[in-house]
């Protein structure tokens, strides 16, 4: 496991538990949100990583990954992007290769289009 790195400032990536984090990528969201004493996170991308675990997911959220996202990883899967196991989600060498791209597969669709810094 790597170790945990925190980023701190505008946009920045940190890696938390094996999470895969990116702070709000614009001053004023940040500023408001380090004002309210929470983390400015904009997103959190665990598959960024190239393994995710739906146990995890279940555990901690009380949702089914492979249900929510059964369209996208089919796909993925059948472009030879992902693999499934009993106990995993994982990007091939061909998805980790591709992963910011991929990522937007599990977007709202409001937010496909959108730039990310």
């Amino acid at each position: 496991m790597s170790p945990d790195l925190l980023g701190l400032g505008v946009a920045s990536f940190s890696h938390l538990g094996g999470v895969h984090a990116q702070n709000q990528h614009d001053f004023e969201p940040y500023m408001q949100g380090v004002a309210r004493g929470e983390l400015p996170v904009l997103r959190a991308l665990q598959l960024k990583l190239g393994v995710v675990e739906p146990a995890r997911f279940a555990a901690e959220f009380g949702v089914d990954v492979r249900a929510l996202f059964r369209a996208p990883l089919d796909r993925l899967a059948s472009a030879g992007f992902v693999t499934q196991s009993p106990t995993t989600i994982a990007l091939t060498r061909a998805g980790l290769l591709r992963v910011d791209r991929l990522l937007a597969e599990f977007f709202l669709p409001e937010h496909r289009g959108v730039r990310y810094a």
